[in-house]
C-alpha cells in the first residue's frame, strides 16, 4: 500500500485555481533570435576554418601541379639528345644507312654536302688521332636538314651532327650519357655540334676536344 504525505491545508484549492500565462510572442521571438545567434557565432569559427583548410589544400595542389608539369616538360636540349640518338641508333640499325657517301677523304666527302643543305658543313680528319672518317649523309633534326659525320673509334661508330645555329658565343663541350650512349654537345663558330657514340664517355671526350682544337 502506498502512503501518500499529507497536504498543507489549502494546497489542493491553490493548485486547483493557479492560473497560468502564456508567454507573449516578443519575449518567444527575443529568445529565439538570441539561440540562433549563439548557434551562427559557434558555426563561423567552423566554417572559416573549413574554409581556410579548403583554400591551403587547393593551394597545395596547384603548386605541386605547377611543379610536376615543369619538371615533365624537357628542355629544348633534352629533345635534342634523344633526337640525335635516335637518329644514330637508326643509322646503326638499317643496313648501309652509315654514310651517303662513303670515304675517308674529306676533300671528297665535303663537296657531297653542296647542293643538299643550305650550309658547308666542316669535315676535318682525325686518323692521325684515331678518329678515322668513314662518310657523311643527310638527317633530319628539329625539323630541318642536318649534316652526320661518321667516324670510328676502333669498333665503336661516332655519329657526328652538325648544322648553323643563329646564337651569339661559343659554348664549352657538355657531355651526358642516355640510354647506355655517351653525347656531347658544344657551340663554335656559329655552328652546332652534336657527337653520339657507344663507346667509352672518355673516348667521346677526346673526340670532341680534338674537333675544338681544330
Amino acid at each position: 500500500m502506498s502512503h501518500q504525505l499529507p497536504r498543507e491545508p489549502g494546497e489542493l484549492e491553490i493548485a486547483r485555481d493557479a492560473t497560468y500565462y502564456r508567454a507573449p510572442e516578443s519575449l518567444r521571438s527575443s529568445v529565439a533570435t538570441l539561440v540562433g545567434a549563439a548557434a551562427r557565432e559557434e558555426r563561423v569559427p567552423r566554417m572559416r576554418r573549413a574554409a581556410g583548410l579548403a583554400a591551403a589544400f587547393a593551394a597545395v595542389a596547384v603548386v605541386t601541379w605547377n611543379v610536376a608539369l615543369f619538371q615533365a616538360a624537357p628542355s629544348r636540349e633534352d629533345m635534342f639528345a634523344h633526337e640525335v640518338l635516335a637518329a644514330h641508333v637508326r643509322s646503326l640499325m638499317a643496313p648501309g644507312r652509315m654514310t651517303d657517301v662513303e670515304s675517308s677523304d674529306q676533300h671528297t666527302v665535303k663537296p657531297w654536302f653542296a647542293g643538299k643543305l643550305d650550309f658547308t658543313p666542316p669535315v676535318r680528319d682525325l686518323a692521325a688521332d684515331g678518329y678515322p672518317l668513314a662518310g657523311g649523309r643527310l638527317d633530319y633534326v628539329d625539323g630541318r636538314s642536318v649534316a652526320e659525320l661518321t667516324y670510328h673509334r676502333r669498333l665503336h661508330a661516332v655519329s657526328l651532327f652538325l648544322w648553323p645555329e643563329a646564337t651569339d658565343g661559343d659554348t664549352s663541350v657538355k657531355q651526358r650519357t642516355l640510354n647506355g650512349y655517351s653525347l656531347a654537345t658544344w657551340r663554335r663558330g656559329g655552328m652546332r655540334y652534336w657527337a653520339v657514340t657507344d663507346a667509352a664517355p672518355v673516348e667521346l671526350t677526346h673526340f670532341a676536344e680534338l674537333l675544338e682544337a681544330n
